[in-house]
């Protein structure tokens, strides 16, 4: 009896070694994956310039192309990188100087788009973008938290930042933030919500931050108003545009409105929707996150673009679509499947000439 016994141990033993083994290698595997990734993103998509530096998004005639969203997106990554451990504080340093050296005159919001010229000179563009200065809000929240001896100057400058995103991109009628400070009261575009800056968790961090109770209004309106364009369908797939009217009516907006023959569609906007809403526990997000994944549980391929009916816009996939995908999925059992099938998109890496790409899948890769 007690031989059987001994033998039952070294057996659990054998297996709990074993099990503990493939796990370590696993995790292990994971950390280089996360770390590669990492620094191809800052190889690939963060340009220094003596004291500062800026995320190129792209090439134009006239020279590299910077959105205020790309920096809002390098300065968040930064943060990421440093929670896994990656020092990454001198990249976010020179990211966060950009910034504050391309601020729209007399506000603390970023310039949506500059051209960096061959010369060194910057063609600065004056309006904003809304989902750009939330990143950088949202960075700056975090980094005073990994960065002890910058934290007051990184709080203040959130405080300011926020200040101004109310100040210049909020509509008071709706308690929705409209798309940029162009989108002012009495424009016609001051209904109009870009539903990717809709970010339920951010905005419960403004809140923690601020204390400013507006920020809870906003997380409800935009969160409610995009609930019911989501049951509007079958689907549960989000426009990359939506009216959202002071009656409380919402209608997805026409092609061409603001970028492209699909505003009113699934496309290069709304795709970053299961990433914003994974990130948070909040029930009405949940809901529209839900509805949404298990259409695409439904799918066999993620295309790059849907019509709301779920007719798929193109014939290719992009990360930018698959990456949110694959993050909400992993983060809920249900969707394993979906873990499976889109897994190709982390561990093909990142692309080194398509910077959306790049950057939603390292955030979904980083981000826990």
């Amino acid at each position: 009896m007690k031989r059987k016994k001994l033998k039952y141990f070294w057996l659990v033993l054998f297996l709990t070694t074993v099990t503990l083994g493939f796990y370590s290698m696993r995790t292990a595997s994971t950390d280089e994956m996360k770390r590669t990734m990492y620094s191809d993103w800052s190889d690939y998509y963060v340009i220094s310039k003596g004291k500062s530096a800026y995320v190129k998004t792209g090439t134009s005639d006239q020279g590299a192309l910077v959105l205020s969203e790309g920096q809002g997106y390098g300065m968040y990554i930064a943060v990421e990188a440093e929670m896994q451990g990656y020092h990454s504080q001198k990249e976010f340093t020179k990211l966060y100087k950009y910034y504050l050296d391309h601020r729209i005159s007399g506000t603390q919001l970023m310039s949506w788009k500059q051209i960096v010229k061959a010369d060194g000179s910057i063609d600065v563009l004056a309006n904003s973008a809304t989902d750009g200065d939330l990143y950088i809000a949202y960075s700056l929240i975090k980094a005073a938290e990994l960065w002890p001896a910058k934290a007051k100057a990184y709080q203040k400058q959130a405080k300011l930042l926020l200040e101004d995103i109310l100040k210049y991109n909020y509509n008071s009628q709706t308690n929705s933030l409209t798309v940029g400070n162009w989108a002012a009261v009495g424009t016609e575009y001051y209904e109009l919500v870009r539903t990717s800056d809709i970010l339920p968790e951010q905005f419960d961090t403004f809140y923690t931050f601020s204390k400013d109770d507006t920020w809870k209004k906003i997380k409800s309106s935009m969160l409610n108003s995009l609930k019911k364009m989501s049951d509007k369908n079958q689907t549960g797939l989000i426009p990359d545009f939506m009216w959202v009217r002071a009656n409380g009516k919402v209608e997805a907006a026409k092609a061409n409105l603001v970028a492209t023959d699909y505003d009113g569609d699934y496309y290069y906007n709304a795709c970053r929707l299961p990433y914003n809403l994974a990130r948070s526990k909040d029930k009405t997000g949940q809901k529209v996150l839900k509805k949404m994944m298990d259409f695409f549980m439904k799918q066999d391929t993620i295309y790059a673009g849907y019509k709301l009916n779920g007719q798929n816009l193109e014939t290719y996939q992009s990360a930018s679509f698959t990456a949110p995908v694959f993050y909400a999925a992993k983060s809920n059992n249900r969707y394993n499947r979906l873990v499976q099938q889109e897994k190709n998109t982390v561990i093909e890496g990142i692309p080194s000439n398509n910077y959306y790409d790049a950057a939603l899948t390292t955030m979904s890769v980083l981000s826990k």
